[in-house]
């Protein structure tokens, strides 16, 4: 069983565990994906979820442009532009925001330099929203245990240590740990 979670203390803090080397974590389990995702919803984060298996880059603009509530007509500046405002207007009423990604590895295999370019521009968001208090980050969920990303600026793209969080994730009712799953 592990350590009891402190909520007073920002070294036992889920969010702080994922956010500490970069803003964009990549994750291999759907279980312990939707067990963070569960978590971060309870500390009153917004959630934005997609499905990020696309085969053409046009499909993420129009995805990505669907949940954030506008549209993107294939352009990087809008995209960018789309999700700085979603992230803005929700800060203010959250404790943060997260992009969850899943089945990324689809697109980041046969578009791997727009892949690069989406996980890029949400590394761009994080950086001003943590210099005013505020948390963005960014779940990366592959299949392939083996997708590697290059870094985002200064920060590598590294894989969810699911030791250290098996004891962070909590599952209600009455903060019982979670069971990580594989």
């Amino acid at each position: 069983m592990a350590a009891a979670f402190d909520r007073e203390t920002d070294s036992g803090r889920l969010d702080y565990q994922l956010m500490i080397q970069s803003p964009v974590r990549l994750v291999h389990s759907r279980a312990l994906l939707s067990d963070i995702v569960a978590w971060l919803r309870r500390q009153r984060y917004h959630v934005v979820s997609v499905d990020a298996s696309w085969l053409i880059t046009s499909h993420m603009f129009r995805d990505l442009g669907s949940v954030l509530g506008y549209t993107c007509h294939d352009q990087w500046h809008c995209l960018s532009e789309g999700l700085a405002e979603t992230i803005w207007e929700t800060l203010d009423r959250s404790a943060g925001f997260t992009l969850v990604l899943t089945g990324f590895d689809v697109f980041a295999t046969r578009r791997s330099d727009d892949a690069q370019n989406l996980l890029e521009v949400v590394g761009e968001r994080a950086w001003p929203a943590a210099l005013q208090g505020k948390r963005v980050m960014c779940l990366v969920q592959s299949d392939d245990p083996g997708l590697e990303l290059r870094r985002l600026g200064l920060w590598l793209v590294p894989w969810v240590d699911t030791q250290r969080l098996a004891g962070l994730v909590r599952q209600p009712p009455f903060g019982i740990m979670a069971e990580v799953r594989r």
